[in-house]
């Protein structure tokens, strides 16, 4: 790919991810625009490498969030939680695990609590450079031919129904951002409480 698109592709992965807890579907954005350059082996593997690599990058962010509000948090019962398994193969094993999951950047909340703990950020990075490169390895080749079978059964280029995605996804990520989640659980407990049928004998 043309390096324009190159920097493009590392540039949005790095802001998105290093969004707490927000970013727009950053695999998307290269998926659309590896659609525009052609689908090469090699215009593949820099679109995974680089979404890997600024995905990973970004996530220092959060760390240093939480490494500069340490004393705030060191007695956050959750912080005080894990921080019994920050360094351990555990939560190395967490840390992947949370960075490979589509949807929700679960592994921000391992970033900070990594920082809070001042767990090694480089033996992190490790990780989930090798788990971000396993998602977008995942998730572009998906993506792709998703777009290309809507693209064809609307009758528009794919990279026009790319960035039709990457705008309804974006909107959506905003949408499910804004909601009050609380709010919604405290209902649906509510709910349960007070309907029979779900209360234990």
């Amino acid at each position: 790919m043309r390096i324009f698109y190159l920097i493009i592709i590392l540039s949005i992965s790095i802001v998105t991810n290093a969004t707490p807890f927000f970013g727009t579907p950053y695999t998307l954005v290269a998926t659309t625009l590896l659609l525009k350059c052609g689908i090469t082996p090699i215009n593949l593997a820099e679109a995974i490498i680089l979404t890997g690599i600024g995905a990973a990058v970004a996530k220092s962010f959060m760390y240093f969030i939480g490494l500069g509000a340490r004393k705030g948090l060191k007695r956050n019962k959750n912080v005080i939680f894990f921080s019994r398994f920050t360094g351990k193969k555990s939560f190395y094993i967490i840390l992947f695990l949370t960075s490979i999951f589509p949807f929700l950047p679960l592994d921000d909340l391992v970033y900070l609590i990594g920082g809070t703990t001042k767990t090694s950020l480089i033996s992190m990075l490790k990780i989930s450079l090798l788990a971000k490169i396993i998602k977008s390895s995942i998730e572009i080749p998906i993506e792709a031919f998703g777009i290309l079978q809507i693209s064809e059964a609307i009758g528009i280029s794919p990279f026009e129904t790319g960035v039709i995605s990457t705008v309804v996804m974006t909107i959506l990520a905003i949408i499910l951002f804004k909601i009050d989640w609380e709010s919604i659980y405290r209902k649906i407990e509510k709910y349960l409480a007070n309907n029979k049928y779900f209360r234990l004998p």
